[in-house]
């Protein structure tokens, strides 16, 4: 609907509204009434389709509109939440309806409202009872006493008429507007809090994900403490699973309590039988009967030997989740985001000593700098483009037939959503076939058959396998997808099961999710024989309870038949295997040497990187034709140490997106992975990521790969025709030249007062040496004078780490300039030595300084990262020189003249370094502007570009 149809149909509900004001402000006329009557039709003149006119397939509906229902004076559900297709879970906004006679200016009324949205992470929310529409900022963690301080704006219905206040609710909600991003982009330009409170706010600035989880570390911390004081004798390890158990009980408890599956409150009533830890204990019992499941199988906290955590403590924590104003509703909160929370709450454990208890990180977790969790648009971009595409046209039961895999878990935020694009699939199928549906056992509600929860239990125990080598991490796995398979049940659907199968409503998911160590097989107990076993290590030895090596065909007999030695490599025509295998391989994890020998040995690669072994593993456990989608480092697609697994499967890769910086906090770009077993292809889909959508624009031949070198990601088709023109020049410079970095020997240097100057990268420019600020003494320089002297001659000096510019646009600057005084540097230096005397270095440093070589090598040599990047000889054999003769260049005009300007822009880069007055620095700066302008011009002349080629150069 069109903005002046919006506006036409608005006014109408206004003027009937008016016309009969007073009854529809008196106390009978109901919410429900001004729902059916007036707030239906606002929202359907902003273009929703509130009464599923069209949008018939209850999955597949942007706008969910609930029935109200009122449990223990709390409602549980907004009355409305809005999405996009085909993200129809991913709620945009929600609206809260009221009956006019309230008047809206309520903070229960708002703080319910805040709290729908904070929990989904919408940045928004709508109060309305037609009379009034109140525009909800959901940023902040909400507070009942601040309620009413989150307003952003108000409009009177009245106001519905003017055409430049409408505008403003038209722009803002309609579904033209939210499908363009408009609630982003409105709640960008939101004044940003400054500290950690809002101005005129007392409410934290929290997101959903970072309160809960600090509320995660207070429970584990005081629960801990509490378990510790009257447990002395239970160590770290026990303090860790104890902790974990009872907070998982009481999430789940929470959940089962919110999404209205269980229609008892149960945390906030513990402590009213007995004490609250007993009362948590005997409900957990009979929860167990019902649910059965890893969440409340008997734990160390039964144990009759464990003495209870403090009814204070243990009373404060269940009342701080459970009380009115809580400011969590587990109903509203995304599973993936629950995921996203307890990735990071692993990251840490429990440390106890005689006298005291710490929560502190694991080392891996801290060397890595925290837990990055890989975020729900790249997930479900992987699944979709794996599992999604397999399933594709195929029916439940064949579909019953297929295994997927994530084997390397963590929390499962990849298994969860493979799980949920099966069950989105199912849904839909079944809908367009309700004669299977029928006989496949779905469950009729409201004229729509939906899946019942043992099917959805059978795909689960069917198609979704995970592995981690910690258990902490499995249980919470398992966790999450028994929230995920218990979302959309009531307790009408919940309780028929329970009754009608007389079956615990949760499977065992011990024999789908695993714990052990996806890399290692138990061979290596009969290989290591040189190296013991023993509890907690040795050095040089090994720990096999933390090691926890494990050979997938004992684990998963059904998916893969016991063979002896192992895991071996099978034919084409062989169906054993996985169907797919998703996830975020670790990467960068440090292995003893006894590890390193055996996964050297195991997989036949030369690198240990953990992040190119799950790709080997994952091929070793894909059945034929089964897709793999990884999200691993960049340095895949050009760094040397990744050659041979990037070789190893070339033939095999069907897809590469460059999704850059996927974790503000860590320097390594990433890309997605696509590759298909055994399916041989000769070019590969190349993609990008621009905020949150990825975008496929260019399909690349993998020819390309073996004339580069490297993967070429990111890049458009002008861009390779122009990099196959230069690269197929001249000899490579590497024939002419040769490189070595400077000496590491940061340890000798001394302040100014030194005998020999030392020099950084950093005082490296172009067709510059800025003055060196540290060096070494008489004595160092005498004791270092056999290793340095190869540094103390004439040669081209060059920036060894390449500096990355981020504006105006992504580009790298290579920095270079003549050294004639022969200088020392550091191993950030690069030291340039011409083997030609046919070549001039003037020509040559300014090849290096020009802006069609740092263009080249940005695209073509680092593949456009942006992290530290080395110029090595490596890197100096990739670049070219001109298709000229060389016996010809003292007759090349541009050749001349490059050497002339270079003679000219050294001269006057070193007056520059003196200019006293503003007027001379101002002059000189020009006049090496219009030099390295000229430049340019005459390297692109050598080169052969065309003006259309220089502007793809200049514009990038």
């Amino acid at each position: 609907m069109t903005f002046e149809n919006a506006l036409k149909s608005v006014i109408q509900l206004v003027y009937d509204f008016k016309d009969n004001e007073n009854h529809y402000l008196n106390p009978p006329y109901s919410e429900a009434d001004v729902r059916i009557d007036f707030i239906n039709k606002f929202f359907i003149a902003l273009g929703w389709d509130v009464r599923h006119d069209i949008q018939k397939n209850p999955y597949e509906q942007e706008v969910r509109v609930e029935k109200p229902v009122q449990i223990a004076k709390a409602q549980k559900r907004a009355d409305y939440s809005f999405s996009i297709s085909p993200n129809f879970r991913t709620v945009k906004f929600f609206v809260e309806a009221k009956k006019p006679s309230h008047g809206l200016e309520n903070k229960d009324f708002y703080f319910q409202t805040a709290r729908y949205g904070w929990n989904a992470s919408t940045p928004l929310a709508v109060l309305t009872d037609f009379e009034e529409f109140h525009i909800i900022d959901c940023r902040f963690r909400p507070n009942i006493d601040d309620a009413l301080n989150y307003k952003l704006k108000k409009f009177h219905y009245t106001d519905y008429a003017n055409e430049e206040k409408f505008s403003e609710i038209y722009w803002l909600f309609s579904r033209e507007a939210v499908a363009n991003n408009s609630i982003e982009k409105y709640s960008d330009e939101l004044p940003k809090p400054r500290g950690k409170k809002a101005k005129g706010l007392k409410t934290v600035t929290q997101t959903i994900d970072d309160s809960f989880l600090e509320e995660l570390d207070e429970i584990r911390n005081d629960l801990a403490k509490s378990f510790k004081k009257n447990n002395n004798h239970l160590s770290s390890e026990e303090l860790t699973e104890a902790t974990q158990r009872t907070i998982d009980r009481l999430v789940f408890i929470k959940f089962l309590e919110d999404k209205l599956i269980e229609p008892d409150h149960y945390v906030s009533e513990f402590g009213g039988r007995k004490k609250a830890w007993e009362d948590f204990l005997i409900d957990s019992r009979k929860l167990d009967a019902k649910y059965n499941g890893v969440v409340f199988k008997k734990s160390i906290i039964d144990s009759k030997s464990i003495i209870e955590p403090d009814d204070k403590t243990f009373s404060a924590i269940c009342e701080e989740l459970s009380h009115e104003n809580t400011p969590y509703n587990f109903d509203a909160i995304p599973i993936h985001i629950l995921g996203s929370i307890y990735e990071r709450f692993l990251g840490k454990v429990v440390n106890a000593t005689d006298k005291r208890v710490t929560i502190e990180e694991k080392p891996e977790v801290r060397k890595a700098g925290g837990v990055y969790y890989t975020p729900q648009y790249i997930v479900k971009y992987i699944v979709d483009n794996t599992v999604g595409k397999l399933i594709e046209n195929k029916s439940p039961k064949e579909i019953a037939k297929m295994r997927f895999a994530d084997i390397a878990c963590g929390s499962g935020s990849f298994l969860i959503t493979v799980f949920e694009r099966l069950l989105d699939y199912h849904k839909r199928w079944y809908i367009n076939n309700s004669e299977q549906a029928k006989k496949d056992g779905c469950i009729l509600i409201e004229g729509t058959y939906r899946l019942s929860l043992k099917q959805k239990t059978k795909i689960l125990l069917n198609n979704v396998y995970g592995v981690d080598i910690d258990q902490q991490a499995v249980e919470v796995t398992q966790l999450s997808l028994y929230l995920k398979l218990l979302e959309d049940e009531t307790t009408a659907t919940a309780n028929d099961s329970w009754v009608m199968f007389k079956e615990q409503l949760l499977p065992d998911l011990n024999k789908n999710i695993v714990c052990g160590n996806s890399l290692i097989g138990t061979d290596i107990l009969t290989q290591q024989t040189s190296l013991p076993f023993v509890k907690g290590g040795t050095e040089g030895g090994l720990d096999e309870l933390k090691l926890k090596p494990m050979d997938f065909e004992t684990v998963f007999p059904h998916i893969f038949p016991s063979k002896a030695g192992g895991l071996v490599r099978r034919s084409p025509k062989d169906e054993d295997g996985f169907d797919a295998i998703v996830g975020n391989p670790p990467y960068g994890a440090e292995l003893s040497d006894a590890e390193k020998k055996y996964l050297i040995g195991k997989y036949q690669i030369k690198t240990t990187d953990t992040a190119a072994l799950f790709i080997d593993k994952a091929n070793l456990l894909l059945k034929a034709y089964g897709n793999l989608g990884y999200i691993i480092p960049k340095p895949f697609l050009f760094a040397d140490t990744w050659n041979e697994i990037r070789n190893k499967y070339l033939n095999n890769i069907e897809k590469i997106i460059d999704v850059g910086k996927v974790w503000a906090q860590v320097k390594l770009e990433q890309i997605i992975y696509f590759q298909i077993k055994n399916k041989m292809v000769t070019i590969y889909i190349s993609g990008v990521r621009k905020n949150e959508r990825i975008e496929t624009d260019l399909n690349i031949s993998k020819s390309l790969s073996n004339e580069f070198g490297l993967l070429l990601s990111n890049i458009t088709l002008n861009e390779i025709e122009l990099g196959l023109k230069i690269k197929t020049q001249g000899k490579s410079l590497g024939e002419f030249c040769s490189i070595k970095r400077g000496l590491d020997i940061q340890h000798y240097l001394i302040p100014p007062k030194y005998y020999k100057e030392i020099f950084r990268s950093k005082s490296i420019g172009r067709y510059e040496l800025k003055k060196a600020v540290e060096g070494i003494n008489r004595d160092s320089y005498i004791k270092l004078k056999p290793e340095i002297e190869y540094m103390e001659k004439p040669k081209i000096i060059i920036q060894n780490i390449v500096a990355h510019v981020m504006n105006p646009i992504d580009h790298i600057i290579l920095m270079a300039t003549i050294d004639d005084k022969g200088i020392i540097g550091l191993g950030s230096v690069g030291n340039i030595y011409l083997d030609a005397n046919e070549l001039d270095i003037k020509f040559i440093v300014a090849l290096f300084n020009s802006r069609l070589f740092s263009w080249y090598a940005y695209r073509f040599i680092y593949g456009k990262a942006i992290r530290t990047m080395r110029f090595d000889q490596h890197h100096l054999n990739k670049l070219h020189l001109p298709n000229i003769s060389l016996s010809a260049l003292s007759d090349n005009r541009s050749y001349q003249n490059i050497v002339n300007y270079v003679s000219q822009i050294l001269a006057a880069k070193k007056q520059l370094q003196q200019a006293k007055t503003e007027s001379d620095k101002n002059y000189l700066e020009r006049k090496c502007k219009t030099l390295d302008k000229q430049i340019d011009e005459l390297v692109y002349q050598l080169y052969g570009l065309s003006e259309e080629e220089i502007k793809i150069v200049e514009g990038s």
